[in-house]
């Protein structure tokens, strides 16, 4: 199989890890396996342990793992994260680092079969790996209002309530079978100057489709808690978010984490308002991609990159 994925601002993710030392560290998404590759090419690597839900991922790592023999692969999501270290050889070790790559794999999303892709015809899937349903289902069986409000809250869809309006009165005809059908009826639901935007139509829904099929949002929420148990002290969680939900449950965890703000969010775990300052946030603000990483990798536009420290 053909690895489609670029990692997305993989130097300024090297930029952050210690150089002088053998490292102990976790690849949360490995996806492709990018960042691993690229991190075991170039820095002193004790252990390196690699997690995705997606069982495609086992064929990337096999390849990795013929070249390296001090890494491991957890086929399972990175909300288990502690129990998948506390249960493994490595539950003595702390860590140096810890990434995550929050956006869709380039693997994922070219293979139509995958149904991630509002731009090829697929069947309506969106499963990254075990969940307990798929889009198909959702679109063709949840009512109008909690179709509006998936649209509105996960994917900030101002045009929900039309766009599910919409696809009630197509699958009262004939279920709604497939991604381009899906695609075609959301385009038919938004106003015509929609069609001048930058992205496509169907982005939106089909991203909040695919967080909500994957329970994406309280995964990310848990994995956040349980990963800063972890760290060495001076541990690094490095995160690249791609959408504005789950950057805001980055930043919202880091500055709640840091002492920065005090107060409690929806966005974040079930956290008491008061607790001990854990983390000391290494970038003020998000870093984004340069100009010429993002014309070489145009999906790369919306990444923003957080780093916190443990103290």
């Amino acid at each position: 199989m053909i690895n489609n994925h670029i990692p997305v601002m993989i130097n300024e993710v090297k930029s952050f890890l210690p150089i002088n030392k053998n490292i102990n560290l976790i690849d949360a998404t490995f996806g492709g396996g990018g960042y691993s590759k690229a991190i075991l090419d170039e820095f002193n690597i004790k252990n390196l342990i690699a997690i995705d839900r997606d069982p495609i991922s086992k064929i990337f790592f096999k390849k990795l793992s013929n070249k390296y023999q001090n890494i491991e692969f957890f086929n399972q999501k990175f909300s288990k994260i502690d129990e998948l270290i506390c249960n493994s050889k490595y539950s003595n070790e702390k860590f140096d680092a810890i990434i995550f790559d929050l956006g869709v794999s380039s693997n994922q999303i070219d293979n139509s079969e995958r149904g991630f892709s509002f731009q090829n015809k697929g069947p309506l899937d969106m499963k990254m790996g075990s969940s307990s349903l798929n889009a198909y289902e959702i679109v063709n069986s949840f009512d109008e209002n909690k179709l509006s409000n998936i649209f509105f809250k996960l994917g900030e869809e101002k045009h929900s309530r039309r766009i599910a309006k919409n696809i009630i009165k197509k699958r009262t005809i004939k279920p709604i079978d497939n991604t381009k059908e899906l695609s075609d009826i959301i385009k038919k639901s938004l106003p015509f100057n929609n069609a001048k935007k930058k992205i496509h139509p169907a982005t939106k829904v089909f991203q909040a489709l695919r967080i909500y099929v994957n329970d994406e949002l309280n995964e990310l929420k848990k994995a956040l808690e349980k990963s800063e148990s972890l760290l060495a002290q001076n541990g690094l969680l490095i995160i690249v978010s791609f959408q504005s939900l789950e950057d805001r449950i980055v930043k919202d965890y880091f500055n709640h984490k840091s002492g920065k703000r005090w107060r409690s969010s929806r966005h974040l775990p079930d956290l008491g308002d008061l607790g001990p300052i854990t983390l000391k946030i290494i970038t003020k603000k998000p870093l984004r991609p340069k100009d010429f990483e993002i014309n070489n990798n145009p999906r790369s536009r919306s990444a923003k990159l957080r780093v916190a420290k443990k103290i």
